[in-house]
């Protein structure tokens, strides 16, 4: 485990959970992507040399071995499978980022949230997720995603999920 973690290092998520948090300048927290058991991140300040504009949060209990490469350069070069391998894995973060947002900017709010309720509690079903961070990944008010949520689940469409109120 690094001493300081910072986004300068590159992490392993060997086991758990971890969420990637945009802070707003309002000081809000909005869910933007998550990681779990065999996933990488921290990688795209390696790429870009600059500080990155989210913060990670452990969600539920994990193990996350970081590596701190000392000459960038030279770590690409004598780990050319990994950079590939960080590389599809960013591509595919963009795609879903860019999928996201079209839904968030096309799709009708119910529609948003039964997706996002599906996505998060198939994908993840082992984390209790809130309507707050349903609401965030999906781009909604949290109340809006308290209402839709039981809307669905009284008409059948979407499976009683007990969501813990923060």
């Amino acid at each position: 485990m690094c001493e300081d973690v910072t986004s300068h290092n590159l992490y392993y998520v060997s086991k758990g959970l971890v969420g990637l948090h945009h802070i707003l300048e309002n000081g809000k927290s909005s869910l933007v992507r998550l990681y779990k058991q065999g996933d990488f991140f921290g990688f795209r300040t390696l790429f870009g040399n600059k500080n990155y504009h989210c913060s990670a949060m452990v969600m539920l209990t994990s193990d996350i071995i970081c590596i701190r490469p000392h000459n960038v350069d030279s770590f690409f070069k004598s780990n050319i499978e990994l950079v590939r391998f960080l590389t599809f894995q960013l591509s595919q973060e963009l795609y879903d980022a860019e999928t996201r947002l079209s839904r968030i900017a096309y799709n009708k709010t119910m529609d948003r949230v039964f997706d996002t309720t599906r996505h998060l509690t198939t994908y993840y079903p082992e984390y209790p997720w809130t309507y707050r961070e349903i609401a965030e990944f999906a781009g909604c008010e949290t109340e809006t995603a308290i209402r839709i949520t039981k809307e669905l689940q009284k008409s059948g469409l979407l499976q009683a999920h007990r969501p813990v109120k923060k």
